[in-house]
């Protein structure tokens, strides 16, 4: 394997100048010349590692997220990639998948890997955990006045949901969600959803589902059969993730009622699985881009000497899709 000394001999100068030009030290013209020749010819690769360990800092930016299984993620993720090329940094993505341990595994390898900083939605309790000398960038989830926390306004946007529906003709709604410990957002669609029924004296149910998320599906399936199976009793059905609207939609496939002239249904998310996906559902249209671009200009302008860091609550936005009526049908 081709190393820097070999670099140094081709070239006829010191190591030394050739760690000056890897490491973007300003050398002689001349010198610079002879060392990007001789890289070129012996098609030497610098060792990122040792780079970094020289700087006391990489070039990458680690991004834990608990999966990649759901669109919303998916696509942040490929936001946020872009938004760092953009900016000259490589990202790491780690998908720690719920997993408390492996969210602390990732923050340990990114403070011995020297990471340029970290970017994490997590709902676990690794704040004592979080590193002080690495910047950190919180997406979902408010940890504390230090730490930079971007997210959508997911009371004002279930609260909107809700709204939609109800100018739609729906006037006995169903809320469907999931109990994530940790994951205030979940809680505050609930929230903004209740508040509009509340003020606007809507019958409402709350389906909050406490088990795992492998069966889930199953049972969403069950509570809606036996709820359907001989009359209708909501007409608008709202879910915190478009994940779930999609179970809700399956389901109703069985079911003697149709979506959207008997039931009407939104989600929340607005995200596509690929660049052209057709969606269906109606729905909480999230800005994914946006907030891929403000958590990465927060890292990347992060100042730790500041007392209190910035905090984002960017609005959502209602799209209509095939899931609910227009306005003048209802």
């Amino acid at each position: 394997m081709v190393n820097m000394n070999d670099v140094a001999k081709k070239a006829n100068v010191s190591r030394g100048t050739v760690s000056n030009y890897v490491n973007h030290v300003k050398i002689k013209p001349e010198l610079a010349a002879r060392v990007e020749k001789a890289i070129e010819e012996l098609n030497y690769i610098p060792n990122q590692a040792a780079r970094s360990l020289k700087k006391q800092e990489s070039d990458i930016i680690v991004f834990i997220l608990p999966t990649i299984w759901t669109p919303f993620f998916s696509e942040l993720a490929y936001y946020i990639q872009l938004e760092l090329q953009i900016q000259n940094f490589k990202m790491l993505l780690c998908n720690s998948q719920n997993d408390y341990n492996l969210e602390l595994d990732y923050i340990k390898m990114a403070q011995e890997q020297k990471v340029k900083g970290i970017l994490t939605i997590s709902y676990s309790d690794i704040e004592p955990y979080l590193i002080s000398n690495i910047p950190i960038v919180s997406i979902e989830r408010y940890f504390n006045s230090a730490i930079p926390f971007i997210t959508s306004d997911n009371f004002g946007g279930a609260r909107q949901a809700a709204e939609e529906l109800h100018k739609r003709g729906s006037k006995r709604l169903l809320l469907i969600l999931r109990e994530l410990p940790n994951n205030l957002g979940i809680f505050e669609r609930m929230n903004g959803f209740i508040d509009y029924c509340t003020h606007n004296e809507l019958e409402y149910e709350v389906y909050l589902d406490k088990g795992n998320s492998i069966d889930f599906p199953k049972r969403l399936d069950l509570f809606l059969t036996e709820k359907f199976s001989e009359n209708c009793p909501f007409d608008g059905i709202f879910t915190v993730t478009d994940r779930y609207a999609e179970f809700v939609f399956n389901t109703f496939a069985h079911l003697p009622w149709s979506i959207p002239e008997d039931v009407q249904l939104v989600g929340f998310d607005g995200a596509r699985s690929f660049s052209n996906q057709s969606l269906t559902i109606s729905t909480m249209s999230q800005d994914v881009r946006e907030i891929a671009r403000l958590s990465v200009k927060e890292l990347v302008e992060f100042d730790d000497s500041l007392a209190i860091q910035k905090k984002h609550i960017l609005p959502v936005k209602f799209t209509e899709f095939k899931t609910t009526r227009k306005l003048d049908e209802k």
